[in-house]
């Protein structure tokens, strides 16, 4: 535990051209294996538009998920502990969209350099007349795993 969790997480952390695909690699697991066991649990990984290098258009998220109430999913990794960039956040315009036709969006964080997990949902992104340059993790929950963040959330 402590320093071996750390170095263990710094160690996960990707290169420059692949950061975020561990991550994303986490959430994938748990949400196809809740999708296998629970009927009324359906997920949909969005085409990731920046991998198509235009050819695709910009995506709203990683995933649509849905338990009965219909979710937008962004998996995020950083090495920041206090504060996610908004610009980790790039479809943060069409998140708020989707939230205001009443897509519950949420944005799970990595974060390598304490190996731990938090999230971000509409009340921590959308309370700003306008959006901050970055927001605050300070005070959000952390799990030590992605499938506990997940099991919070769609459980």
């Amino acid at each position: 535990s402590g320093v071996a969790d750390v170095q263990a997480g710094v160690a996960r952390m990707s290169s420059v051209a692949d950061r975020g695909k561990w991550a994303e690699q986490q959430a994938r697991q748990w949400l196809d294996r809740q999708s296998e066991i629970d009927a009324n649990f359906a997920v949909h990984r969005y085409p990731d538009a920046k991998a198509a290098r235009g050819a695709l258009a910009k995506q709203p998220s990683d995933y649509l998920v849905s338990n009965g109430t219909i979710y937008h999913l962004e998996i995020k990794e950083t090495k920041e502990v206090n504060r996610l960039p908004k610009a980790k956040i790039r479809q943060y315009g069409m998140l708020l969209k989707w939230h205001w036709a009443k897509i519950t969006p949420y944005v799970v964080v990595y974060r390598s350099t304490t190996n731990d997990w938090t999230y971000l949902g509409p009340d921590e992104m959308f309370c700003f007349d306008d959006c901050p340059p970055s927001f605050d993790m300070k005070q959000r929950p952390k799990f030590s795993t992605c499938a506990a963040v997940l099991e919070e959330l769609f459980t």
